[in-house]
């Protein structure tokens, strides 16, 4: 990548991997039950006893065992998927299903229908034309630690894993990014918040004290579809100084 170029150049003829990149991307969105499915997230208060929810069946009530749910008479509530801990998932109905998560010390339960228009009506995620020179190669310095960030609600603090730093040379100055998971770059760009989404993900490739960012393949994080989603932001200063137009674009943030 020509570091000193601000607007990445592009081929009309992508490569198969990409191609196929993208396609398994559109069909794990496009599941039943996954990102585009979210239509409502309800909190559990604490010490509350058993609660209800408007729009959801089932009383819930949040224990020393973690989380159970009762159904009334009449209701359908399926447990699909439940630990020592308590309910993970659930089924109401035929179709709806509830996720539920735990994100800083609160539980929730996300609604996931698929019969919502953002799922029907999906035809695809913007992406921008392919761009062989969107490619950002550096070292990497192994630093294990724990990183603080914030998130897409802005009450919500996380604590993401950290395996180290990415160092990349960009219009002659160094740029250091901190990585997350096991390989992930969260980070923002020039077109962030305007034609792409506030904030984007790419997996990066690490071998040895080497590092190999493919932006082409940059996608967005579910707070970007739906706005019920607890998606973390990137570190602190984990600011690419260019614009990339590779990758996915700006897409309507809904309810459903």
């Amino acid at each position: 990548m020509n570091s000193a170029q601000h607007t990445l150049q592009h081929t009309p003829q992508p490569p198969e991997h990409w191609t196929a990149f993208r396609e398994r991307r559109e069909h794990a969105l496009a599941a039943p039950h996954g990102v585009l499915a979210q239509v409502a997230l309800h909190w559990i208060a604490p010490g509350g006893g058993e609660q209800s929810f408007d729009g959801l069946p089932g009383r819930w009530h949040l224990g020393d065992d973690g989380l159970a749910g009762v159904a009334a008479e009449g209701e359908e509530l399926e447990i699909l998927e439940g630990t020592a801990s308590g309910v993970r998932r659930v089924r109401v109905g035929a179709d709806i299903e509830i996720e539920v998560i735990v994100r800083g010390g609160r539980t929730g339960l996300r609604v996931l229908d698929p019969a919502t228009p953002r799922r029907t009506d999906f035809t695809g995620v913007p992406t921008g034309p392919y761009a062989p020179d969107a490619v950002l190669r550096g070292s990497f310095t192994a630093r294990p630690a724990e990183v603080t960030v914030g998130s897409a609600l802005p009450w919500l603090e996380q604590q993401l894993p950290s395996p180290g730093t990415a160092q990349f040379e960009i219009d002659g100055e160094t740029v250091e990014l901190v990585l997350t998971g096991e390989r992930s770059l969260l980070f923002t760009d020039e077109t962030s918040g305007t034609t792409s989404a506030d904030w984007r993900v790419v997996e990066a490739e690490l071998e040895g004290g080497t590092i190999t960012v493919d932006l082409n393949r940059a996608v967005n994080f579910p707070a970007a579809f739906s706005a019920w989603a607890t998606c973390p932001r990137p570190p602190a200063g984990n600011h690419l100084p260019i614009a990339v137009e590779a990758g996915e674009r700006r897409v309507a943030r809904t309810e459903r």
